[in-house]
C-alpha cells in the first residue's frame, strides 16, 4: 500500500511552516442580535451598516439595527450595494462613509455586501486615486498603508467566504474586467453566522448539478 507521508515532509529549500489566520467566527442561531454588544467591545460608536434593498426588506436587518441601538450606538444604513458591484459602486459606497465619519461599520448580506464595506471604508480611511490599491497589473497595487476601521461581517449567504478573507471583488467597467483589492487590512474584525439567515442555492439546482442535497 502506498503512503502520502512524503507530501508532508520538508524538502530542501521548502517552507515547512504554513499558518492560517482567518477573521474571528462567532456561529449559531440567534447571534446577530448580539452584533451591538460585539459592535461596542470594538469601540464602534457611530456604525455605517452595510446591506442590499433585498435584504433590507428582511426581519434580519431589523434584528441588527434594533441590537446596535440598543446597545447605545448610532447606526445609519446603506442599501445601495449592488450585486456584482463595478468600480462605480464602490466609489459611491466610499463617498457614503467619507461623508458619515463612522468609526466601525456591518455589513448584512452576500458577498457583494461584504466586499463593498471593505472598499468603502478602505478608500474613506485612506483617500487615494481608485486604481492605487487594485492588483497589479490593472492597478498599481499599493499597500493599504495600515489598519482600518473595525468590521463585523454578517453573512446571508453561503459560498463566497467574503466574512473571512482580505479580498474585495468588483467589476472595472471601462476595461470589462474583474479584479479586487487584497490585504490582510480588509479582513473583517469578526464574522457573526446565523444558520437561520444564510442559504445556499435552492435545491432543485443543487440536485440538478448532481451533487447532494
Amino acid at each position: 500500500m502506498s503512503c502520502c507521508h512524503h507530501y508532508y515532509l520538508p524538502g530542501e529549500g521548502t517552507e515547512s511552516v504554513f499558518s492560517v489566520d482567518i477573521s474571528a467566527i462567532s456561529f449559531g442561531h440567534g447571534v446577530l442580535k448580539e452584533a451591538g454588544e460585539h459592535a461596542k467591545a470594538l469601540g464602534m460608536s457611530r456604525v455605517a451598516l452595510f446591506t442590499d434593498k433585498r435584504i433590507r426588506a428582511l426581519p434580519c436587518l431589523v434584528e441588527v439595527a434594533d441590537s446596535l441601538r440598543a446597545a447605545g450606538l448610532d447606526a445609519v444604513i446603506y442599501d445601495e450595494v449592488k450585486v456584482e458591484p463595478t468600480d462605480q459602486s464602490f466609489l459611491a459606497a466610499a463617498r457614503f462613509a467619507t461623508e458619515g465619519k463612522f468609526d466601525g461599520y456591518l455589513s448584512l448580506g452576500g458577498g457583494s455586501v461584504i466586499d463593498t464595506c471593505k472598499a468603502a471604508k478602505l478608500y474613506a480611511t485612506y483617500p487615494a486615486e481608485f486604481l492605487d490599491y487594485v492588483n497589479a497589473p490593472i492597478g498599481k497595487g499599493r499597500p493599504i498603508p495600515g489598519p482600518l476601521k473595525p468590521h463585523i461581517a454578517c453573512p446571508t449567504s453561503c459560498g463566497t467566504g467574503s466574512e473571512c478573507t482580505g479580498i474585495t471583488i468588483f467589476d472595472l467597467v471601462a476595461q470589462q474586467v474583474k479584479t479586487g483589492i487584497a490585504s490582510k487590512h480588509l479582513r473583517p474584525s469578526l464574522a457573526l453566522i446565523d444558520p437561520a439567515t444564510t442559504y445556499t442555492l435552492p435545491k432543485n439546482v443543487v440536485a440538478a448539478s448532481g451533487f447532494d442535497v
